[in-house]
């Protein structure tokens, strides 16, 4: 599920935008295979301490858990492919949600209002994501800026759609979304994998992904080669946006809640998983595969920590120390490579 070639439409010019062989023309950045082994220490080091890890309704658990941030960084992942940032999926997963939710208890039928609550949580995180897009690319406002100011701006839309309320008690098809279970694996961590893979088709196998991992390598580059660099950075906002609403959905399946308090930080938790996974976040490389993994070590990590009684802060203080370090190791591998951020 890492980054590979793709053959460009024909365009003579195209020719010019650096797609092959990333890492093997930079060796020395972070495979995303590189976790694989600090993963199974920690998984190994957390079952000596406390053997409860590895019971199997534990583990269950854990991967139910870290359902919703591999969504989150699915959609993080593109945007940061294409040199962006998206800070609002928090926010845009507590919108979500309470928009499925206000559907749910429209009053309809809920063989209708179940998958029309699907649609609108889904369409309302595209839509938060356009309006990224085109901020990014009409108006050209740096990307930071843009979606701190959306992380309020949709923190605030939650509260007007919501108000201080909560919405409970979904109908059982929706609920089967974040609880149920396919033969023994959780139904949320199944709907989590689907979006990775699609996610890696997506980046690995179709025009979108090459042409987004071209804007991220050299946007200049992709600019005299043709590509319409303005439309492929949008659709990965709305593609992060949508990737948000899903989250929102299934952590309202989850809790069978709804409240506009929903998704506080989660922003941290889906660029820590992205960066510790190895997806750059100067732009022009991603991996799914080391999504994938960077998600399952920061849930394994926390689940440690919350099997050991660590208070919740300090769990707060490791996810942010973890991103730091991560960042610092990708800025160091790149000076070691002699390549600038540029």
């Amino acid at each position: 599920m890492t980054q590979k070639a793709v053959p460009l439409p024909a365009n003579p010019a195209a020719k010019t935008v650096p797609q092959l062989g990333f890492l093997q023309r930079h060796p020395g950045l972070w495979s995303p295979l590189g976790l694989v082994i600090p993963l199974l220490l920690l998984a190994i080091v957390i079952s000596l301490v406390n053997p409860v890890f590895l019971d199997g309704r534990n583990l269950f658990n854990v991967f139910r858990q870290i359902s919703i941030f591999l969504v989150l960084g699915t959609g993080m992942t593109v945007v940061m492919a294409a040199r962006g940032i998206d800070l609002s999926v928090g926010s845009n997963v507590a919108l979500s949600a309470c928009v499925s939710a206000l559907v749910l208890k429209s009053g309809m039928d809920a063989g209708a209002a179940v998958p029309l609550a699907v649609f609108a949580g889904i369409g309302v995180g595209g839509l938060v994501g356009l309006v990224n897009g085109v901020f990014v690319t009409v108006f050209k406002v740096p990307p930071l800026i843009v979606t701190l100011g959306t992380l309020t701006a949709v923190r605030g839309a939650a509260y007007l759609v919501m108000g201080p309320n909560q919405l409970r008690n979904f109908p059982d098809a929706f609920s089967f979304i974040g609880q149920g279970r396919v033969f023994g694996l959780p139904m949320a961590g199944i709907v989590a994998v689907v979006v990775v893979l699609f996610g890696a088709y997506l980046m690995n196998r179709t025009r979108f992904g090459a042409y987004v991992l071209a804007v991220g390598g050299n946007r200049s580059a992709a600019i005299r080669a043709g590509i319409r660099v303005g439309r492929y950075e949008m659709l990965a906002y709305v593609f992060s946006g949508a990737a948000a609403g899903l989250a929102g959905i299934m952590l309202a399946s989850r809790l069978d809640a709804a409240q506009a308090v929903l998704g506080a930080m989660m922003e941290l938790h889906a660029i820590a998983v992205v960066v510790l996974g190895g997806t750059l976040l100067f732009g022009g490389y991603a991996t799914l595969l080391g999504t994938f993994l960077g998600a399952a070590f920061l849930g394994v990590a926390e689940n440690g920590l919350l099997l050991m009684r660590v208070p919740f802060y300090w769990q707060q203080v490791v996810i942010g120390l973890t991103l730091v370090v991560a960042v610092a190791i990708q800025l160091a591998r790149f000076r070691r490579q002699g390549m600038t951020t540029e």
